[in-house]
């Protein structure tokens, strides 16, 4: 297994006793053996495309990182949103919930005591918006855990992955194209939060 990114607990491979009797997910498991899942990013470059043009990013990235860092590296990029911001989170059978904006310090003040949950729980997905008629910028963590990046200053965000020693790789590739196995936070962690409660939490804090 050529995998050297740390991923959370609750996502691994399947093992070879749990592949279906199906020869396309055999393919894939025997080609994640070789899978260039390793840290670094990804960065394409919003240009000459009519559909993105009136969004309002400069740029699109994807991120892996060692999860024990995936926190940090949100803080980090966080600075690259303005002082207002909002949340985005939402179990993955559902649709993703819109917070209001709020002043971005109470908001990463407020989550940080679920980083366990935002940074490990593969049922949950999490992110920060600022989006008006002429900028988006975006921070999410997708339920596979690595960072989807939407951006305007592509030297400061070159400038953060300089700092966390992360380079661009353009075959760089990622855990969710390749057939996993989720386990539930919970039952490996005791003291974590359920999916459903924190999605409540949330709710109830910001819409």
């Amino acid at each position: 297994m050529k995998l050297t990114l740390e991923l959370p607990k609750t996502i691994r491979f399947l093992n070879q006793d749990e592949i279906p009797n199906n020869p396309s997910v055999l393919k894939r498991w025997e080609e994640s053996k070789v899978a260039n899942i390793v840290q670094g990013y990804t960065l394409k470059l919003n240009e000459n495309n009519p559909e993105n043009e009136l969004i309002g990013f400069n740029f699109f990235a994807e991120i892996n990182i060692d999860n024990s860092n995936l926190w940090n590296l949100v803080l980090a990029l966080s600075e690259t949103l303005p002082d207002v911001t909002a949340v985005l989170f939402g179990h993955i059978d559902f649709d993703l919930n819109y917070g209001n904006y709020e002043e971005k310090g109470g908001i990463l003040e407020f989550v940080c005591q679920y980083k366990k949950e935002i940074t490990q729980d593969a049922f949950i997905s999490f992110g920060l918006i600022y989006n008006d008629d002429e900028n988006l910028v975006e921070i999410f963590i997708d339920e596979s855990k690595y960072i989807k990046y939407w951006g305007v200053d592509e030297n400061f965000f070159r400038e953060i992955m300089n700092g966390f020693g992360l380079n661009e790789i353009e075959n760089l590739e990622f855990v969710d194209e390749y057939p996993k196995v989720r386990e539930v936070l919970t039952t490996l962690d005791k003291e974590a939060i359920d999916s459903k409660t924190l999605v409540e939490i949330f709710s109830e804090k910001y819409l």
